[in-house]
């Protein structure tokens, strides 16, 4: 839903117009506001009575009516909004008033966002909420803080944008327009597309505009959906091209085939370039039907991400170096020792050649680059230069829990390979070694559903790190990034940094986007450990700032609350020994308990798929956090693999 200056004068003239006792409110032919009023009529606030003439509808009274209780609340000095915000509520809209937004997609992503933080308003869309009177102060009895909240206005506004899905009727004129878009991250749709145009796509909720100061756009799922069904173009101008009515004959065509259609009807939809000679549909007939089903039932949708450090990357790399040092052999597939051998000799010699080609200018690298090339100087053994910045054992079970290296047991050792998904991760590192980061992935993966809220700093880091082009469209690395976040499986695994966030998880991010070489180690590494959380679905960054756990959060958060303290509180290894444990044991419902009896031990660790030593290892870390007790596996071990299953499933 868009609202402006001009849509809010359009609405007090069409009641101005009723009050007069005119039936509807006529616009001159040459009238420059048509498509202000034709925006108010695809949202269902105004209707048209042809040729060119439009009266209120009850949306659009209820909409003046929320105007009008904004205005009062500010009289009485119960509601504050700034200068632009007043003059739209006592009339007095000018030139500069004109394309003011009251609503429009980045404020409802806002105030979504707020809502599902439970009415709490983040850092970024603070600004964009007071000026336009749709939050107030409250305090937090909790933390005896005050805190931005959600008014009685931003909640009717939201609830009132909800209940009045716009019209979808696209024109000639604008289907060839919608034909010439870039569809992807720039400042505007396409050069040359004029400001009412982008106003009638934002309407129809086909883009999105990232939060808090609408510097890059987006399409929707449903704009995604009807910019594929356009791409013929050379539509004939002042024709309909795309309604709701022809996506019923689609869905008409589908159900019950070309004989269900006229003569008449076949013929339009094949000049549209939605149906074949044969009665099949086009590529555009599909993309026709998805925006149909987006139109029925679009629901939101959980995000999946995706994220890498570039330590390991590097340990992808050199899987796939050693690999291809002897294809097709037993001994390619490395154990933990030879691969951190080979690690430390690639890493280690990665970083002399930063040192030769950056010199002086090292303060432009990252905190932890910068720390890695002073203690390669200071210390003269590789390993413990190694060991005192990474831990190879976090590293490949962070692999493991998205699949990426998979372990193999291979009579007492343990060798690891890459998965076809890691593989494919490797071969696009090859040309530039670099982390992906959560929110950059999330950018160009994340399908926007109504009001979904895109950041502005998500599309920056998405830029930076090659995912989107200068030209604003999605790279071929920013596709597979994408594709991984939605195919690859999720495992639990936390490391004790990432467990101890995700226990005391704070309630916004540490600030506004900072670009990496600005940040500090500790900063840097606060930011990687929420990355982590999020790309293995256990917590999610909102638009604006704010942070909440999902459900599989939650149930770790307990879970872990004892285990804190443990150098890897969740590991792959861990989860598979409580499946195993919950396979062969009996389950006591009123305990929360699972209990075996001491002899079911042997079929839990050939369950598990561990070696002997790892076997006594695992049993005791997870002893150690409480998962399982002597005989028993313990509630916080059920609520482990309670959030395991939510994580595999499928958004």
């Amino acid at each position: 839903m868009l609202l402006t200056g001009a849509h809010v004068t359009a609405l007090r003239e069409l009641a101005r117009s009723e009050e007069a006792g005119q039936a509807a409110y006529e616009l001159a032919e040459d009238d420059r506001r048509a498509l202000t009023y034709r925006a108010l009529e695809l949202q269902g606030l105004a209707t048209l009575e042809l040729p060119r003439s439009y009266r209120l509808t009850y949306a659009g009274r209820e909409a003046l009516q929320l105007l009008e209780e904004m205005r009062r609340d500010w009289q009485t000095g119960a509601l504050e909004l700034d200068e632009r915000g007043q003059r739209l509520l006592t009339g007095e809209v000018g030139p500069k008033e004109q394309d003011w937004r009251l609503l429009g997609s980045d404020v409802l992503a806002a105030l979504q966002a707020a809502e599902y933080a439970g009415g709490r308003i983040g850092p970024v869309s603070a600004t964009l909420l007071q000026a336009r009177g749709l939050a107030e102060k409250a305090t937090d009895p909790l933390h005896k803080t005050t805190v931005l909240h959600l008014n009685r206005h931003g909640r009717a506004w939201l609830d009132f944008a909800r209940r009045y899905r716009p019209r979808l009727e696209i024109d000639g004129e604008l289907a060839n327009a919608i034909q010439r878009m870039i569809p992807g991250y720039s400042g505007r749709p396409a050069p040359g597309l004029s400001g009412d145009f982008i106003d009638l796509l934002e309407a129809m909720e086909l883009i999105t505009w990232s939060l808090p100061d609408g510097q890059y756009y987006a399409l929707t799922a449903l704009g995604e959906a009807v910019y594929e069904a356009l791409r013929k173009g050379g539509y004939a101008l002042g024709a309909v091209v795309l309604d709701e009515a022809t996506l019923k004959l689609l869905a008409l065509l589908v159900d019950r085939g070309r004989e269900s259609l006229t003569a008449d009807q076949s013929e339009q939809l094949q000049g549209l370039g939605f149906m074949e000679p044969d009665g099949g549909l086009t590529p555009a007939g599909e993309a026709a039907l998805r925006a149909y089903a987006l139109l029925q039932s679009e629901r939101p949708v959980s995000v999946r991400t995706f994220a890498l450090t570039e330590a390991e990357v590097e340990v992808l790399l050199t899987l796939q170096q050693l690999a291809a040092a002897r294809p097709n052999m037993a001994g390619s597939l490395p154990d933990l020792e030879r691969l951190r051998r080979e690690l430390v000799e690639r890493l280690a010699e990665r970083y002399r050649e930063i040192v030769a080609r950056y010199g002086r200018r090292l303060e432009e690298r990252s905190a932890l680059k910068r720390r890695a090339l002073e203690l390669l100087e200071e210390l003269r053994s590789r390993d413990e230069w190694f060991n005192s910045l990474w831990n190879l054992e976090e590293l490949v079970a962070s692999l493991e829990a998205l699949e990426l290296v998979r372990a193999e047991r291979d009579g007492e050792r343990t060798l690891y390979r890459l998965t076809p998904y890691g593989q494919r991760v490797a071969e696009e590192q090859q040309g530039q070694i670099r982390a992906i980061s959560a929110t950059a992935v999330k950018a160009v993966s994340m399908a926007l559903t109504r009001w979904t809220g895109l950041a502005t700093s998500w599309v920056e880091r998405a830029r930076e790190e090659g995912l989107v082009g200068s030209g604003g469209g999605v790279t071929r690395a920013g596709r597979l990034y994408a594709w991984l976040a939605e195919h690859c499986p999720r495992q639990p695994m936390l490391t004790r940094e990432e467990a101890e966030v995700l226990v005391n998880l704070p309630e916004t991010e540490p600030g506004p986007f900072v670009s990496e070489y600005q940040a500090s180690l500790e900063t840097e590494r606060l930011a990687w450990a929420l990355d982590k959380l999020e790309a293995h679905g256990l917590i999610e960054r909102l638009a604006d700032g704010q942070i909440v756990r999902t459900e599989a959060g939650q149930l770790l958060a307990r879970a872990v609350s004892g285990a804190t303290k443990l150098a890897h509180p969740i590991t792959p290894r861990i989860v598979r020994l409580l499946e195993a444990m919950r396979q062969v044991g009996t389950l006591y419902v009123k305990e929360r308990k699972i209990r075996l009896q001491p002899e079911q031990w042997k079929e839990v660790e050939r369950l598990a798929g561990l070696g002997p030593q790892e076997f006594i290892e695992t049993r005791h870390v997870a002893r150690m956090g409480h998962y399982i007790g002597e005989v028993t596996l313990n509630e916080a071990g059920l609520e482990v693999l309670e959030a395991a299953a939510l994580l595999q499933q499928r958004s």
